[in-house]
């Protein structure tokens, strides 16, 4: 039951540090587009 409740809880958190990265890229992205006036969203790395 421990082992289960522990396992839950790491899934939640990263979930949510994969939403938190998400949401600094998306910044990030917004931030060179003001900047440059360069859209780079959706290219191929």
């Amino acid at each position: 039951p421990t082992t289960i409740s522990r396992a839950m809880k790491l899934n939640y958190i990263s979930k949510s540090l994969e939403r938190i990265s998400d949401h600094a890229t998306n910044i990030a992205e917004m931030v060179i587009f003001m900047v440059k006036g360069k859209d780079i969203r959706h290219t191929i790395a």
